[in-house]
């Protein structure tokens, strides 16, 4: 969704550098160097080349070709590759010990979120997890803009799409196709960003 707004949201340098609190607290308490990760969405690449320079063999996976052209001439790690394509259509056969989803699946529309989810269960490792930061309805920016015909809790705004995912249902869809959640929150303090703290959610799910 949205390809052309996010081109010229990475064409001017508007994202962040830094790794987010979101990549932090996922590399503390669920990676180990050599795990295998795939990046859905990497944007500038500021988690990925984190995860990369922290041991973990990383493919970021990026829709903007511009912008994947450039992390491969900057970027001459080893354990990183980035990949120009739709992460909601990827043909890749490779398991991962995860798979790593931030502000992702509020990007997408919930059928394509239902593709995600079973490509995710079908290419990550047993024991690995599935690492989700996305807007839910507790959002500030819940309800604000135009709504989107056909897509409920789906709105565009400042010109770009966004759909609120509801949290409790998208955890049963996670253990209805198999996994086991092993941390679910919906607050603050998760991505504060400038003078803003919104409310995001969080939930690590773990294929059994």
């Amino acid at each position: 969704m949205d390809k052309k707004y996010w081109e010229n949201y990475y064409e001017f340098n508007i994202a962040p550098e830094q790794a987010s609190l979101f990549a932090q607290f996922v590399l503390k308490n669920y990676l180990k160097k050599q795990d295998s990760l795939i990046e859905f969405g990497c944007g500038n690449g500021r988690d990925s080349v984190f995860f990369a320079k922290n041991g973990v063999n990383v493919t970021a996976v990026d829709q903007c070709e511009a912008e994947i052209l450039v992390l491969k001439e900057e970027n001459k790690l080893t354990n990183i590759k980035f990949l120009s394509d739709d992460f909601t259509k990827l043909k890749a056969e490779e398991l991962f010990d995860i798979v790593y989803s931030r502000f992702t699946l509020h990007s997408i529309t919930e059928k394509a979120e239902d593709e995600t989810i079973k490509w995710a269960y079908e290419h990550i490792k047993n024991k690995g997890y599935f690492l989700i930061e996305a807007r839910g309805k507790k959002n500030e920016l819940y309800m604000l803009g135009t709504p989107v015909d056909g897509e409920p809790d789906a709105y565009i705004y400042e010109n770009h799409f966004r759909r609120y995912v509801e949290m409790d249902k998208l955890q049963k869809k996670l253990t209805d196709i198999g996994f086991n959640i092993v941390y679910a929150e919906e607050n603050t303090g998760f991505a504060p960003f400038h003078d803003t703290d919104y409310t995001f959610m969080r939930i690590v799910a773990r294929k059994e």
